[in-house]
């Protein structure tokens, strides 16, 4: 029986997000620009405390010696909700111990009224710790890649509870690991991989989302043991007294610090210029860091169409040849080996006009 996420909340979009990968029928010529598809919203009360996720952060504390965690993620993202050390188990009382010791109750800080498992650290205050009873880290992701935290095998890739799409997690993924421990991504928008596939670290899994019980647009991270021992702590414990939760195994962030994934992430760079030699023509280059590249480019008409150019390739050069007086531009967007992608333009070119004195 799944008793890891009988409850969820939600989770509240960052402050600082990252735009999902454009595509290319949303192509604009340089200097056009276009309203960002996403807005800054929050719960008031929870946004400004929850720490912020920056890919450097120091849990302080050194790592355990099986410690083999990155962030499921890349760029800033607040943690809006965090596993508490006095009851992990979505069971209430009265109680959320954060990782450092910090407590807030029910009875001196309060509840939040918005959502009464949450509690404030000082009495009256806005504070808040959420939740009373969570056993992971809730992550405001909107709508954005999620990554494997470490190597391992997919054990699940599926609704967690397939006849309820509104229950529980949602669409998740656990993935099993070589240690005992596996990791777990709720509410997922989409999915990416299969049931016994292996996954790389820092590979694209899916999207976040708010599937299941969740409220709004989020991930729920966790680290469980693959026997159904319960959740750990992946940033372990530091508080100055004992840890109220005994299955801990301490801090599991590689180096100790909650970090990114050293991977070569996408950045499509793309060129285009007169060619020297053929006033029809334009040499265009497109290239990307990092290997296994995949590219999809694409020719933008005077017109404003766009038309497909190469699919599936590498870096390289090519010639395209036009007709005289029009602009054309390029769209090129790249997927790496580990899923993750980007996309740009080149500046416009302009072919000449013929000159008609001269023939053709």
């Amino acid at each position: 029986m799944r008793l890891r996420h009988l409850i969820a909340f939600a989770a509240v979009a960052p402050l600082l997000l990252q735009s999902a990968p454009v595509q290319a029928a949303q192509a604009l010529p340089p200097g056009h620009s276009k309203h960002g598809r996403y807005v800054r919203w929050s719960y008031p009360s929870q946004m400004t405390y929850g720490p912020l996720e920056t890919g450097a952060a120091d849990s302080g504390e050194g790592p355990t010696a099986g410690a083999f965690l990155t962030l499921p993620f890349r760029g800033p993202h607040y943690i809006t909700s965090l596993f508490d050390h006095c009851y992990p188990n979505y069971g209430t009382d009265g109680r959320v111990c954060r990782y450092d010791g910090v407590q807030a109750t029910s009875h001196s800080g309060g509840p939040d009224p918005g959502f009464t498992e949450g509690y404030a650290q000082t009495p009256g205050g806005h504070d808040y710790l959420y939740y009373d009873g969570h056993d992971g880290y809730d992550y405001g992701l909107f709508y954005e890649p999620v990554a494997a935290a470490a190597p391992g095998i997919v054990m699940l890739a599926n609704w967690l509870d397939p006849n309820c799409h509104t229950c529980l997690s949602g669409k998740t993924i656990e993935i099993k690991h070589s240690n005992g421990l596996l990791t777990f991504y709720g509410h997922l928008s989409r999915i990416d991989v299969v049931k016994g596939q292996s996954v790389r670290r820092g590979q694209v899994i899916g999207l976040s989302g708010s599937t299941g019980t969740a409220t709004g647009p989020h991930l729920h991270f966790g680290v469980y043991y693959v026997n159904g021992n319960g959740p750990v702590d992946p940033y372990g414990w530091s508080g100055s007294y004992s840890d109220p939760w005994p299955r801990d195994l301490g801090d599991l962030w590689i180096t100790g610090s909650p970090r990114f994934a050293d991977i070569a992430m996408p950045a499509v760079s793309v060129s285009a210029v007169p060619d020297s030699a053929d006033p029809k023509a334009i040499d265009v280059t497109w290239s990307s860091p990092g290997g296994g590249n995949t590219f999809q480019v694409y020719v933008v008409l005077q017109d404003g169409s766009m038309k497909p150019w190469f699919s599936n390739v590498g870096s390289r050069t090519e010639v395209f040849r036009g007709r005289s007086d029009q602009s054309y531009w390029f769209w090129v967007s790249v997927t790496t080996d580990l899923g993750w992608s980007d996309a740009a333009g080149s500046a416009p070119v302009h072919t000449p006009a013929v000159d008609h004195g001269q023939g053709v």
